[in-house]
């Protein structure tokens, strides 16, 4: 039975490399129908280029960036990242010092990833988590959130605040997403640059209320304090009805949350304050905002904690 042609073999081959920059696996190969020998020989022939152990450029491709990258990226392991401002560039994170000319290639895997043992150097992230990834065509990469935060200390807060309108404006970042990631980068040497953009209240770090009492709940939780109840209607001094953002109804002990989209405007300032004008006494008040719960979370557990031992809510430590 005569053998098929070789270039037979190679059209077999187009799925992936057009999905690929015209690079392909050896395990893709195979799945398509291209026996591990005839990859051999494709090599051999001047149609295939050995990059790495298993992976495998067309010859004839221009070489590219992207070419480059796609075959780190599948020869750093099936968990490989692409990260830092490499996948700034796949994801069209702007205002990030991206050229055409560079990246460095960067890989990531988290902390629970299987690494290639023969491919380009890739780095274990301890902090990485499912919600940090995304994908984008053939690339899985590190968030944006999280790909802005990681070279904030390179960036500078001018360009990290600007890399973050950007990103907000382009639909790469949802409201709030950017104030999670960051209220996990405490670890991070770009910290105080990251604390300095979010000090400016920039748009794309803004929480909506619920996203706030959410983040607000789990800092309770992870502190091992009591919950409060949520929305508590009470009627006030001037015997109108007022809704509570928490409470603890049996020591008087109120807590309001200050977001910047139902709390940041004069009227609704001017109403906060009517209404704890109201409560007070004999209510207790405490208030918090946005960026105590992203940046001080440890803060706002110590201040709960203190006021419910002083209530008698809880025994003091």
């Amino acid at each position: 039975m005569p053998r098929t042609p070789l270039i037979a073999h190679l059209a077999a081959l187009a799925p992936a490399l057009r999905r690929q920059f015209g690079v392909v696996t050896l395990a893709q190969a195979v799945d398509l129908g291209v026996p591990k020998q005839r990859v051999a020989d494709l090599c051999r022939a001047g149609l295939l280029d050995r990059r790495f152990r298993g992976v495998y450029a067309v010859a004839t491709e221009p070489d590219s960036w992207e070419q480059r990258a796609m075959a780190g990226y599948l020869a750093a392991g099936p968990d490989a990242l692409v990260s830092g401002l490499a996948a700034a560039r796949i994801l069209g994170l702007t205002h990030m010092g991206v050229t055409r000319s560079t990246p460095e290639l960067e890989f990531t895997i988290p902390r629970e990833g299987r690494r290639s043992t023969d491919g380009p150097r890739v780095v274990t992230e301890l902090h990485l988590t499912p919600a940090d990834v995304v994908t984008r065509n053939a690339w899985r990469l590190t968030s944006p959130a999280w790909t802005i935060f990681t070279q904030a200390r390179g960036l500078g807060v001018l360009k990290v605040e600007r890399a973050l309108d950007a990103a907000v404006a382009a639909g790469h970042l949802t409201t709030g997403t950017a104030g999670e990631t960051a209220s996990r980068f405490r670890w991070c040497v770009g910290m105080p640059v990251i604390r300095e953009v979010m000090q400016r209240h920039d748009p794309a770090v803004r929480l909506t209320r619920s996203e706030a009492e959410r983040i607000f709940l789990r800092i309770l939780r992870a502190a091992g304090l009591p919950l409060p109840d949520v929305d508590v209607r009470v009627e006030d001094a001037y015997g109108q009805r007022r809704y509570l953002d928490f409470a603890y109804v049996r020591w008087l002990l109120m807590i309001e949350i200050d977001v910047h989209g139902s709390h940041g405007r004069s009227i609704g300032r001017h109403h906060d304050g009517h209404r704890q004008n109201g409560l007070v006494p004999p209510w207790r008040p405490l208030r918090f905002d946005e960026l105590d719960l992203v940046y001080d979370p440890d803060r706002v557990a110590a201040d709960v904690r203190r006021a419910l031992v002083e209530v008698g809510a809880i025994p003091s430590v």
